[in-house]
């Protein structure tokens, strides 16, 4: 489910309204990108090319029916050499169907291994946090809430000041939100449980200052 109009501005409201009792900063990226893994595309591919065509050869339909199917050497049987070569090429053609379609396919970046998803979403945050300048608030509180809409992942990165008072286990709550927004399909509902929970904590550790300058933007930033 898409954030609306509407969802963003409630969100921006979580935020400020969180921000009212911390002298910490929240922000909160949304990215709707489909992300490929190249190395686990080529590896499927590659594993069904393998795959593919001998289970093919097993169930009876081998490199001699392939040829006589397109037409080739009609009723003649092949030589060693020549089903190797056809079989050979038969992988080769399969790994290419495999590669344009898993590269076009939604399916095999959801099916990726959770771990690579979560290294790869990690260092697009880190990216994030930087570009944003999350860690250059003044006193280096700032806190990043992003989360992949197509990859189901999320990520809650602190900056050096919070984690000199915060451990990153006491974001367990926060991140828990989020998964659950997008378990029910309802992201932006996911943001603002987050939001109020990371107030929650910053306001604990880093009570509003006399002087409280809102440091970053409070709208959701959707990539």
């Amino acid at each position: 489910m898409p954030v609306t109009v509407e969802d963003q501005q409630r969100i921006s409201t979580a935020i400020a309204e969180a921000e009212k009792h911390t002298s910490g900063e929240i922000f909160c990226i949304l990215s709707t990108e489909r992300h490929r893994y190249v190395e686990w595309i080529i590896a499927l591919a590659a594993i069904i090319a393998f795959l593919l065509p001998w289970l093919a050869t097993m169930a009876g339909f081998g490199p001699e029916r392939w040829a006589h199917l397109f037409g080739f050497w009609p009723g003649q049987s092949l030589s060693e050499r020549l089903t190797i070569d056809i079989f050979t090429a038969g992988q080769a053609l399969t790994f290419l169907a495999a590669l344009v379609l898993l590269w076009w396919s939604p399916l095999a970046s959801r099916l990726a291994p959770r771990r690579l998803r979560q290294e790869r979403l990690h260092e697009m945050a880190l990216r994030q946090f930087i570009t944003h300048n999350v860690h250059a608030t003044s006193q280096r509180t700032g806190v990043l809430i992003f989360v992949s809409l197509e990859d189901h992942v999320v990520e809650v990165l602190a900056d050096k000041g919070i984690y000199t008072k915060v451990q990153p286990e006491h974001w367990a709550d926060t991140v828990a939100a989020l998964v659950e927004g997008l378990r029910r399909d309802r992201p932006a509902e996911g943001f603002i449980a987050a939001i109020t929970l990371a107030g929650e904590v910053l306001s604990r550790h880093f009570p509003p200052q006399p002087d409280n300058p809102n440091e970053l933007a409070n709208h959701l930033i959707v990539l």
